[in-house]
């Protein structure tokens, strides 16, 4: 793994290995400046103030919870050879950017992060879904690509490694831009080394190598505080940091990770499903469409390992010659977390943001054919018939069924497709 600083952040050391905690704080201060400057202050005033005083308010409200002041300061992070289960962890906290290699775009090879067996059976699949597309589905992938070869034969290899990578299990690598505030990082920091010191499941116990080795590389980048970097910037803070941790900031709060609900007191994971203006929904789906469905950030998203072991089957082999075999290989990877493996989800969001952010994202020919289908085929319908007898709810429901249910985002009335196929599917083999 390799954590590095995207060379077009602000505020790098001139080498731009590390970051400048005396140039971040001060930013901090000008900001924390305007929350706490008596009389009428102005952006001229504030910048004219001492170094020495403006670091002094970045790192005390620091200090004191106030976490807004470095929130303005975002670093961007280039991580190269991350494990997915990393990359999952990270993507469920909400507050960030992120653009993530994906592997439906990029062919697994061999690599030191998975087993000989996981890249076998992948390679099979992926020659056998590709030999399927060929031999049944070749005239449909011809007239999709404007009956270039080349293209078919790449929009074929695509999906193929979409279902291959169900056999993959969550230590595959990949790479990750991610960008989240100064003071976020300090958070996801502290999460990870708490989760590393009790790592309750087993899906927790294989990312933990992982996060360890990549908070490491957080502090040698100087993107996480020390509390000795700070007393450095400001020797009064030494009379308020009275214990002996490493880091800076505190989880006076006591949050955990997101996206294990083991962790949430309050999830929703083993409660009833509810409709209304928000949504509480459980459903299994496999562990590649909880990293796509994750991403969205607008809706809380969290999973438990059912006791059961299963698996998603891929619509295109479903009671086909190659089905029992499919199953059978799956079996060869339990234990590994491959990506094909079904978690149960909590969905927790306003019904607002899953048309606007999800539906009209994954509601698409184009999208994870698993995804799209939860969505289209299975959550919107179960929202609908929530609703439907409910007497309050009937100018939602009513919305539901005429503008968004059985339909793809480009049939929406209040959504205006960027590159239309022409040919939308609500229920898709692939």
């Amino acid at each position: 793994m390799k954590v590095s600083l995207d060379e077009e952040n602000r505020f790098l050391t001139p080498d731009k290995k590390q970051v400048d905690l005396k140039q971040v704080f001060r930013y901090s201060g000008i900001k924390g400046a305007w929350c706490y400057e008596d009389g009428d202050v102005t952006p001229d005033i504030i910048r004219g103030y001492s170094d020495e005083k403006l670091i002094r308010i970045g790192t005390s409200t620091f200090a004191d919870d106030h976490g807004t002041p470095s929130e303005h300061y975002e670093i961007s992070l280039e991580l190269i050879n991350t494990p997915k289960i990393l990359n999952m962890i990270l993507n469920d906290q909400h507050q960030y950017t992120a653009c993530e290699r994906s592997l439906r775009y990029t062919k697994i090879e061999p690599c030191d992060s998975i087993s000989e067996i996981e890249y076998a059976l992948y390679t099979k699949w992926y020659n056998i879904f590709v030999k399927i597309f060929k031999d049944k589905y070749l005239d449909y992938f011809m007239a999709t690509n404007a009956n270039n070869e080349k293209k078919a034969l790449k929009a074929m290899g695509k999906i193929a490694q979409e279902n291959a990578r169900n056999f993959v299990g969550v230590g595959v690598q990949t790479t990750l831009a991610y960008t989240a505030p100064f003071y976020q990082w300090q958070k996801i920091g502290v999460f990870l080394e708490e989760m590393i010191k009790n790592p309750n499941t087993e899906l927790k116990q294989i990312a933990v190598p992982a996060a360890k080795e990549f908070v490491q590389q957080l502090k040698d980048l100087k993107v996480l505080v020390k509390c000795e970097d700070v007393i450095n910037l400001n020797p009064k803070l030494a009379n308020k940091i009275t214990d002996n941790r490493e880091l800076f900031y505190k989880n006076n709060k006591q949050i955990k990770l997101s996206m294990f609900a083991e962790d949430n007191k309050f999830s929703g994971i083993n409660k009833p499903n509810e409709y209304g203006a928000s949504i509480n929904y459980n459903t299994l789906m496999s562990i590649s469409a909880f990293a796509q469905k994750m991403r969205h950030r607008t809706s809380y998203d969290e999973c438990l390992v059912p006791n059961e072991y299963t698996f998603v089957i891929p619509e295109i082999i479903k009671g086909s010659e190659y089905e029992q075999e499919y199953i059978n290989d799956m079996y060869k990877v339990k234990g590994k977390y491959p990506q094909g493996q079904n978690l149960k989800v909590n969905i927790n969001l306003p019904l607002n943001n899953l048309i606007n952010y999800i539906g009209k994202e994954r509601a698409c020919t184009k999208a994870q054919r698993e995804i799209s289908d939860i969505y289209i085929n299975q959550m919107l319908k179960d929202i609908a018939l929530g609703l439907k007898d409910k007497e309050e709810y009937q100018d939602f429901y009513n919305i539901l069924v005429n503008d968004y249910l059985d339909k793809c985002r480009c049939q929406y009335s209040d959504y205006n497709c960027p590159s239309p196929c022409g040919k939308p599917r609500t229920r898709r083999l692939f």
